[in-house]
């Protein structure tokens, strides 16, 4: 017998695109809990931990196999905030850092522990983005930012 809560979809919102140190991230939100108004993203809760996770971007952002691309998904999920970094490197490989945060006053942002990964909301996005980064970056002969960046997914499950 499961002892876990059943899946039930969350929404995915893109949030445009961050450029910070260079990069060029595509920003979504995920929140936990019912569909509605009063599961909005709490924003600032996550901007000590973008800074964090784009400091540990390796740097210069656009060098040979790296275009200075990626997407950042901030996760309000049930009790802990969840910031996934994600960036493409070495011409067609992913990379993911993953950054938590609990609700509690006072926590701080800290790079996840063994225990602590990405989730199946997450892979929602990560699969979009990787189709558009094959689409729009890998099968063309110059790859086309623009478009890559321009592409998002949005998740609306009161449909």
């Amino acid at each position: 017998m499961r002892n876990w809560e059943t899946f039930h979809p969350r929404p995915v919102r893109p949030l445009g695109v961050l450029v910070m140190a260079g990069w060029r991230l595509k920003l979504y939100s995920i929140v936990y809990g019912a569909v509605g108004e009063s599961n909005r993203l709490d924003r600032q809760a996550y901007d000590d931990g973008l800074a964090m996770a784009v400091g540990s971007l390796p740097q210069p952002p656009v060098s040979q196999g790296r275009l200075g691309i990626g997407f950042v998904i901030m996760h309000q999920g049930r009790g802990v905030h969840y910031l996934v970094l994600n960036w493409w490197d070495n011409e067609n490989e992913y990379f993911c850092r993953v950054f938590v945060k609990g609700f509690d006053e006072g926590e701080r942002w800290r790079a996840a522990s063994d225990g602590e990964s990405s989730c199946v909301w997450d892979l929602e996005i990560i699969w979009f983005e990787r189709n558009a980064f094959v689409e729009h970056v890998l099968s063309r002969r110059e790859a086309d930012v623009e478009r890559y960046l321009g592409t998002a997914v949005a998740v609306d499950p009161a449909r």
